[in-house]
């Protein structure tokens, strides 16, 4: 189907619009959501979002609907484990300020909440999973009917599961009767958590390796917060990895508002704003290197989903001619919908650069694409079983969002046109692939 060079531009100003609201200073950002800082261990919010009407009367009729587990403990004691056993060595040395005390005070608190749950949802993603589901049924009632079919399924990855339970028993609250199937299993994750050795290896090249590590040096200077913790710099130049303890800091005062636990004392205070802001940046490029269109290690990270987008068209064209709704729940890794979310270009996640100094103000934010709770929700419409024009939009964490192809109706796109520029640039980068691979 053939836009207009009109239409084309109009796609255009709205794609360049997305990118300046998403270009809200960082800083600025920060300074009102300080645990934008965590990136992908941000909390999606889970407040409404407006819809704009669909067009000729069309009602949604299927919701496919890839998400991040909710909030969960970190995965790996270690997290709590390294920054306690670091500070309670120096504390016994007689090396830590009176801060560093407090600080290890703090510490040890949030390590006590963590105990023996290391990747385990935390109250605050077991509310936060519930109100997400109870969002989306109010937005899209039309779907949830007692006619319609609801699939859960999640990789098998604890916080996943629970995420996939809590959001399938708190759909089953609020729609009865309710015909579902939920499964956890590892033949789902070739879609759902694929992997790629090609891309693996690709991914950490030499280049790619010298270019971050030299952007991780200049945003990169822990000697107030050492002076702060510390009353001894000679204890800290021969026993502390300053880099690492700051990291892990960071990494623990991101992780307090996953928990839901109200006395659990907060870390960013220890950190000026210069430094969250610096610590923002490392992982920021860091997620874009890894999961983004860098150009210095191929760009084709993101078609490590290629089989998550492929099944999404598939499900699509499935549902064509179904005479009831149904909506599909899939929850993956936080990687899976970062990459998929770069793969489709959604706003501005399809960012090709090699300055990885500019990705904020481009656009490029990681708690703004793959939060805790985050998802990539396409929902098709229509207006009867007969309508052979389906319509669809994609919200990236609620939000409609805008995507690389042209439009009569944004932010609806034609399916057809949907499917074909999708499967057209899957084919593109494998025929790529086939023919370096014969050469």
């Amino acid at each position: 189907m053939t836009r207009t060079f009109g239409t084309a531009v109009t796609a255009i100003l709205l794609s360049l619009n997305a990118i300046c609201m998403h270009a809200q200073s960082v800083q600025e950002k920060l300074a009102t959501d300080v645990n934008c800082a965590a990136g992908l261990h941000y909390l999606r919010p889970t407040t409404a979002n407006d819809d704009t009407p669909a067009p000729d009367g069309k009602q949604p009729f299927y919701i496919n609907h890839y998400g991040c587990p909710a909030a969960y403990y970190m995965e790996k004691a270690e997290a709590y484990d390294a920054p306690f056993l670091t500070l309670t060595k120096a504390d016994s040395a007689g090396a830590l300020t009176p801060l560093g005390r407090d600080v290890l005070h703090r510490v040890g608190l949030i390590r006590s909440d963590a105990h023996n749950r290391s990747g385990e949802l935390t109250s605050k993603g077991v509310s936060q999973a519930r109100e997400l589901m109870t969002r989306l049924v109010e937005r899209f009632p039309a779907v949830f009917t007692a006619k319609g079919y609801y699939s859960g399924r999640s990789v098998v990855e604890n916080h996943c599961i629970q995420t996939m339970e809590e959001q399938m028993v708190q759909l089953s609250h609020l729609r009865q009767p309710l015909l579902s199937n939920i499964t956890s299993s590892y033949q789902e994750r070739g879609f759902m958590n694929p992997t790629d050795k090609v891309l693996d290896g690709e991914r950490n090249n030499m280049t790619a390796t010298v270019l971050y590590a030299e952007f991780f040096k200049r945003n990169t200077d822990d000697t107030q917060l050492m002076s702060a913790l510390f009353s001894d710099t000679a204890y800290v130049s021969a026993c502390v990895d300053a880099s690492m303890l700051s990291h892990q800091l960071f990494t623990l005062a991101g992780s307090v508002q996953m928990t839901g636990n109200a006395t659990l004392p907060p870390l960013f205070d220890i950190f000026t704003k210069d430094e969250i802001y610096r610590h923002w940046r490392k992982q920021n490029a860091w997620n874009y290197v890894t999961y983004g269109s860098y150009k210095p290690n191929g760009g084709n990270q993101p078609y490590m989903q290629r089989a998550t987008l492929r099944n999404m068209m598939h499900m699509g064209d499935s549902v064509l001619k179904r005479y009831n709704p149904m909506i599909h729940i899939r929850i993956c890794p936080q990687s899976v919908i970062m990459g998929l979310a770069c793969l489709m270009e959604l706003d501005s996640c399809g960012l090709e650069t090699a300055d990885l100094a500019t990705l904020e103000e481009r656009g490029w934010a990681d708690y703004s694409i793959a939060p805790l709770g985050g998802s990539i929700e396409m929902i098709h419409y229509r207006r009867n079983r007969q309508d052979t024009d389906v319509l669809v939009k994609v919200l990236l964490n609620g939000h409609e969002a805008q995507l690389p192809i042209a439009t009569d109706c944004a932010p609806y796109y034609h399916w057809n046109d949907v499917k074909r520029y999708y499967l057209r640039r899957l084919y593109k980068y494998e025929n790529t692939r086939f023919t370096k691979k014969i050469k």
